[in-house]
């Protein structure tokens, strides 16, 4: 049911789209806020602004932090100091200044303030920061969210995955942090886990429910099929890789490695072509332009070139959006990721789907879907157990299909169903 309040909605964390992932949760959000708040203004903070204002005709503005990174130490340092000194005014300001006054932006460093001040609901998409894995981002990223408790506004973290936590001193930042926000949606059971032991068992800001790039469309076959390269009869794999990174793995074996996970996945695709006849494509997720530091894509092309079959394989060079993602995803008869949206676009889309797992966020979403048979982690991911997973989901493909046709179904309603919370936090 829509609700009838008429509302200032700041979205912020929002990334970049050539993070395909990170643009398929601010549209989706878009779209979620649009149906719940008809009437209401909706405004997108992000490291690109100018991408989401192209892709979607809405406001946008700059995100208050502008990272440094891939820059001169030197210069690091320096953004650190400045970054750190107008943090601390801010917090300081907005902690002792009468509401009168911040609210008329009479604040020291009241350009970064303004559209927090401006806004009544402020909406985290960012999904994934409030981790040890990402350590150097919680910092900022929970700061972010104290100052919105701290200038009054309803603050809501929009499905996320939260934890695992390493350190002592990122929980302890995290906790309070946690407490105060006023509506968190974690998207998996060890994250609403992670968030309770900080929140504690009798928190009541708490929804778990999962990502909302489960609603995403897709476009329709035809132009799919146009974008990748392919043909109406081809028998189409999809491969989804990412260059990671082992930061404190879960465990350590001789496939802990990005060499490893290189050679493994071009000696799989090799295996697919040879024994299955399929026409492989690599799909990165996330390509560096407009801002975005992670680059599938070398990591496609470094996979198609130890390949021996290389010349069957296609590679998608060019930025899609997600819903271009999505409809290409669907050309495939089983698709195999790594990337988190990249499998959550092709299971969305009901196509059979394997999973390597980088991150415990992975192996939850398979979990709950019912597809934990086929989901490995990445330090125990190899070309032989893969093979196995393929040929058995393969064998049975039209009833994996037919399983997700329903149970995806049912977590499209179930993520409807949990933004009643939201509706009932700004009556």
């Amino acid at each position: 049911m829509n609700n009838k309040e008429i509302l200032n909605i700041l979205i912020i964390e929002a990334y970049t789209d050539a993070n395909v992932g990170s643009c398929a949760l601010v549209e989706n959000a878009i779209k979620l806020l649009r149906e719940r708040f008809p009437g209401s203004t909706i405004k997108v903070m992000a490291h690109v602004p100018k991408v989401f204002h192209d892709l979607y005709g809405i406001e946008t503005i700059k995100d208050i932090f502008e990272y440094p990174f891939l820059q001169a130490r030197l210069k690091q340092i320096f953004w650190l100091l400045k970054t750190s000194f107008w943090m601390t005014v801010c917090m300081t300001a907005v902690s002792v200044l009468p509401q009168s006054s911040i609210d008329r932006g009479k604040v020291p460093f009241a350009r970064k303030l303004a559209a927090f001040i401006d806004a009544d609901l402020v909406i985290s998409v960012g999904a994934e920061r409030i981790n040890d894995k990402f350590f150097k981002n919680v910092v900022f990223s929970l700061y972010t969210l104290s100052l919105v408790r701290k200038l009054g506004k309803k603050m809501v973290i929009f499905p996320s995955t939260i934890g695992p936590f390493i350190f002592g001193w990122s929980k302890r930042l995290a906790r309070p942090v946690l407490k105060s926000v006023d509506l968190i949606y974690t998207r998996d059971e060890e994250s609403t886990k992670a968030t309770r032991v900080l929140t504690g068992d009798d928190a009541t800001n708490l929804v778990e429910t999962i990502d909302m790039a489960v609603l995403q469309e897709w476009i329709p076959r035809e132009e799919a099929l146009q974008i990748i390269g392919a043909d109406e009869n081809d028998s189409i794999v999809g491969i989804s890789a990412m260059r990671w990174s082992y930061f404190r793995n879960r465990i350590e074996t001789e496939f802990s490695n990005y060499e490893s996970y290189l050679d493994e996945m071009a000696l799989l695709a090799d295996s697919l072509i040879s024994e299955y006849g399929v026409r492989i494509v690599l799909y990165p997720t996330n390509y560096p332009v407009h801002g975005c530091r992670e680059d599938d894509l070398a990591t496609s092309l470094e996979i198609r070139s130890r390949m021996k079959l290389a010349k069957e394989v296609l590679v998608i060079e060019q930025l899609p959006t997600p819903a271009a993602l999505k409809g290409m995803l669907a050309c495939s008869d089983l698709n195999i990721t790594t990337r988190m949206h990249a499998c959550i676009l092709s299971t969305g889309a009901c196509v059979p789907t394997i999973s390597v797992n980088y991150l415990f966020k992975v192996r939850e979403y398979m979990r709950s879907l019912g597809l934990e048979e086929f989901s490995v982690d990445i330090e125990e991911f190899t070309a032989e157990w893969t093979l196995g997973a393929f040929d058995r989901m393969w064998l049975e493909r039209q009833r994996w299909k037919d399983h997700l046709s329903n149970v995806i179904e049912e977590k499209k309603s179930h993520v409807r169903q949990s933004m009643e919370r939201l509706d009932d936090l700004v009556r």
